[in-house]
């Protein structure tokens, strides 16, 4: 048995014997000696309350552990950030998709990092943070690129705040900067069905940007989600597809499956009769191209390996200026699967379940703006029912009228 599992299930023990019940909250705390501070000699202790359940106590207790058994907690507030931060990204990698991951890498780097790297940890306060920001914003860079680069940073400082290197984090403090409202892009189906008449349906390539731009249209997958389908997620009884993963794309030949998003993500969409009628006719015609397999990927036209992520931008670059309609980011074809729901008055849980999300909150942050004719709708809806309910009391008391009736 190795040292380092020996020192866990010493932990384990440890954890059980120092984790307390509030009996007046009923939640959990526990004190935790982290040994001693390498630069002031003074003795490591913390205090963790407020947690729920035992076990959620325990994974906290553990992983401070840990983290002190493998030398993060030797970190102190004269470290340097670009100290700090390397080992931020080998926990960070732990914790999200590797897409995920590699996103956000380069964009740390070059705004984060290379800006406050020689700085010390206590160095970075709230107005050192509110300086970046507006330098950034004076350099150009979007108002929401520089609001999602500050929640990057605060996620990083509050990572230092959880393991007792620094006490508060002061990008928390300095606040983020306003998020700007941006108009969704989409396409109507007008504006779709013009771009796919640009399309030669004879030539290979046209012919499978035809039926990828067509699919997400009537999807609403996200592009990942499309790249990693498979003839075998295909029911072709219920002409549905299981969307059950992503596809992490590099190149040709260095791709692998990843996990979806989130839970919610998880999901069956059901093809209308046109999309499976396309997608069918598809898979005829690639079996004239290579060797069909169950495992076959659905959008590929070359040998099985998965379509590249730069395909449907060339196409609709190309196609949309034949068409003079608007140029379109692949994404917004996502955006215009929404916005064609919600033209079709489809309930927002619905439309919330398809795209994938885990609530409509995000259906209606993104599309809210699509939806004020329904408040008209709603009104209308109401004066009908009044009229009705008016029409209803003055027959009522019509057919109640006894000043003719004798025996009353």
């Amino acid at each position: 048995m190795g040292l380092k599992l020996i020192l866990e299930r010493s932990y384990e023990v440890l954890a059980n014997l120092n984790i307390k019940k509030d009996e007046k909250t009923s939640l959990y705390w526990f004190k935790i000696s982290l040994g001693t501070d390498p630069v002031t000699g003074k003795r490591r202790q913390t205090t963790r309350r407020g947690f729920e359940k035992k076990k959620d106590a325990e994974q906290t207790y553990n992983d401070l552990k840990n983290q002190y058994y493998d030398g993060v907690l030797t970190y102190n507030q004269s470290t340097k950030f670009k100290d700090f931060i390397a080992e931020y990204l080998k926990w960070y990698k732990t914790q999200v998709r590797i897409t995920t991951y590699e996103n956000r890498l380069s964009s740390i780097k070059k705004n984060i990092t290379e800006v406050f790297g020689e700085y010390k940890l206590e160095q970075l306060t709230p107005i050192v943070i509110q300086k970046w920001q507006q330098q950034l914003l004076q350099n150009g860079k979007d108002q929401n690129y520089v609001r999602s680069l500050h929640i990057a940073f605060a996620q990083i400082l509050e990572r230092a705040v959880n393991l007792d290197i620094i006490r508060t984090n002061p990008a928390k403090k300095a606040g983020n900067v306003k998020r700007k409202k941006k108009e969704v892009e989409f396409w109507t189906e007008d504006e779709l069905n013009q771009v796919l008449d640009t399309m030669n349906k004879s030539d290979i390539l046209q012919y499978f940007g035809y039926v990828m731009i067509k699919f997400l249209f009537y999807t609403g997958l996200r592009f990942s989600e499309m790249q990693a389908l498979q003839w075998s997620n295909l029911n072709e009884d219920n002409k549905s597809l299981d969307i059950i993963k992503d596809l992490d794309y590099k190149n040709q030949s260095e791709w692998s499956f990843d996990d979806l998003k989130n839970k919610a993500s998880e999901r069956m969409v059901v093809l209308d009769d046109e999309t499976f009628d396309i997608i069918t006719k598809w898979k005829e015609f690639q079996k004239t191209l290579f060797e069909l397999k169950e495992d076959s990927f659905i959008f590929s036209y070359d040998n099985g390996i998965p379509t590249n992520k730069f395909f449907p931008g060339h196409a609709i670059t190309r196609h949309s200026k034949l068409a003079k309609v608007k140029r379109i980011k692949p994404h917004a074809l996502r955006h215009s699967h929404a916005s064609f729901l919600i033209s079709l008055d489809v309930n927002i849980i619905a439309v919330a379940k398809r795209l994938g999300h885990a609530d409509v909150q995000e259906v209606l942050k993104t599309y809210g703006h699509l939806y004020p004719k329904h408040q008209f709708d709603v009104v209308n809806n109401m004066n009908d029912h009044i009229k009705d309910m008016k029409k209803n009391k003055t027959g009522s008391s019509v057919g109640q009228d006894t000043t003719d009736n004798p025996e009353i």
